[in-house]
């Protein structure tokens, strides 16, 4: 699973639409979309900041889920 994956399933997880994420995480509802369909990367400070609203790890061990 790559990380937009992981983004869509946990945002739908926690009951987030594209636009509330955005707000929490302080980017436009568009540029969440461009993320998520893979359009665009963010960058590591958004990445951050999706992890922590998220309550994501960043670099998790895959092997432990």
């Amino acid at each position: 699973m790559d990380y937009k994956e992981v983004i869509i399933k946990k945002r739908t997880k926690l009951g987030y639409s594209q636009n509330k994420l955005a707000q929490l995480v302080g980017i436009s509802q568009p540029f969440m979309n461009e993320i998520e369909k893979g359009r665009k990367k963010p960058s590591l400070d958004i990445l951050l900041r999706l992890c922590e609203v998220l309550n994501l790890e960043l670099l998790a061990d895959r092997d432990a889920e």
